[in-house]
């Protein structure tokens, strides 16, 4: 027996939902301060290779990175609104393990997942778990995403569009967590981005040639670093079996 097909009245819905998730994905980016001056690509290349120094990976350099990743989107603005406030929360979340009463227990990414699992504090199949290793993980496949679209921008020339090279990017990493409303919505809010060019004025400001060309010579360095960071921060989570957790 066939299924009643969709009505017209069922699609519009669906793309309401899509144009409301849109706005709200492309809300203004809160104008917060989260320390350390302005973006640097050569900061957040020198936190992710400090963090890497320690085998087991320090949580306090993997978050001074990621604070420089997060003031990457805030640059771009409201496109990036669908990424960049949910890795503000996790930020904020991680700081206050850093910060609590089993604070010895977070000073690394691994001790932190050795701990949690011990003690039974990973709710695998919880999403609104509260975890340190479950908020890490959120980041980490956020990472997967930046890494993937900041690396492409080799590929393209200057007039390119970075719209292109980042769905490509989302499709083969944080696409498969979204439902699909928020993956329509991410790949329309994705149409607002600039060229690579518009992309490297706003990470270099002072628009000088030499400014320009060290910015394009110091973004593959910041995908190295955060790429290195990241292959070690997944055999953690996947020698313990929680690269799927929900």
């Amino acid at each position: 027996m066939s299924s009643k097909p969709d009505s017209p009245s069922d699609d519009k819905d669906s793309f309401t939902s899509v144009d409301e998730e849109v706005k709200e994905m492309t809300a203004e980016m809160e104008n917060i301060d989260i320390g350390g001056g302005e973006f640097s690509l050569v900061v957040l290349a020198d936190q992710f290779i400090k963090c890497l120094k320690n085998p087991e990976l320090t949580i306090v350099e993997y978050i001074a990175g990621y604070k420089e990743v997060y003031k990457f989107l805030a640059l771009l603005g409201s496109v990036f609104g669908w990424v960049g406030s949910d890795v503000y929360a996790k930020i904020t979340t991680l700081e206050k393990y850093l910060e609590g009463d089993k604070k010895e227990h977070y000073q690394n990414i691994k001790t932190m997942i050795d701990y949690e699992i011990k003690n039974d504090l990973i709710k695998t199949k919880k999403k609104d778990d509260p975890s340190g290793s479950r908020t890490l993980l959120r980041l980490h496949r956020a990472l997967e995403y930046i890494i993937g679209f900041l690396h492409k921008l080799e590929d393209i020339q200057d007039d390119g569009y970075c719209s292109v090279i980042s769905r490509e990017a989302y499709d083969a990493t944080l696409m498969k967590y979204h439902p699909w409303v928020v993956q329509k919505a991410a790949k329309l809010a994705m149409g607002l981005l600039p060229t690579k060019k518009g992309l490297v004025a706003k990470v270099c400001p002072e628009g000088n040639d030499a400014a320009l060309k060290k910015a394009l010579e110091d973004f593959p360095k910041a995908v190295s670093a955060m790429r290195n960071v990241y292959e070690a921060t997944q055999v953690f989570y996947k020698d313990n079996n929680l690269l799927e957790i929900p």
